[in-house]
């Protein structure tokens, strides 16, 4: 085989690997919360008694964040999670969906409902509603 062809076959696997691993974000998302788009999902933060928790590191959170929303980072999830509250609506954001599916499917599995927690799709970046700063 020449270089060529190697570096093409290496561009390929490359390509699928990612593609893969973000499918597999996606989905792992999908099943444990729904996903929404910005103006779906400050619409329903308008009209529904949710709790809004960005998942971003402390340092992003105090430069920008959602209205009303808490901080609690998703490496420190576990800890921070205690004030929860199982019967009103959980509506989580970050920036990379990787870090608020994995915060999704450890709400889904510690009893948390499927149809009461909600993503912002396209993270904080793409917020269209209500912010600080």
């Amino acid at each position: 085989m020449n270089l060529l062809t190697t570096v093409i076959v290496v561009v390929i696997a490359w390509g699928l690997v990612a593609l893969g691993s973000w499918l597999w974000i996606f989905l792992s998302a999908k099943t444990s919360a729904t996903l929404l788009k910005s103006t779906e999902f400050s619409e329903k933060i308008l009209t529904e008694n949710g709790q809004i928790i960005d998942v971003r590191e402390s340092a992003a959170y105090k430069r920008s964040h959602v209205m009303g929303a808490r901080n609690i980072p998703s490496t420190n999830f576990t800890q921070g999670k205690s004030g929860l509250r199982k019967d009103r609506d959980i509506f989580l954001y970050d920036e990379r969906l990787r870090d608020v599916a994995r915060v999704s499917k450890s709400l889904k599995k510690q009893g948390y409902d499927k149809n009461k927690i909600f993503i912002l799709r396209g993270g904080f970046s793409s917020y269209e509603g209500k912010k600080t700063n």
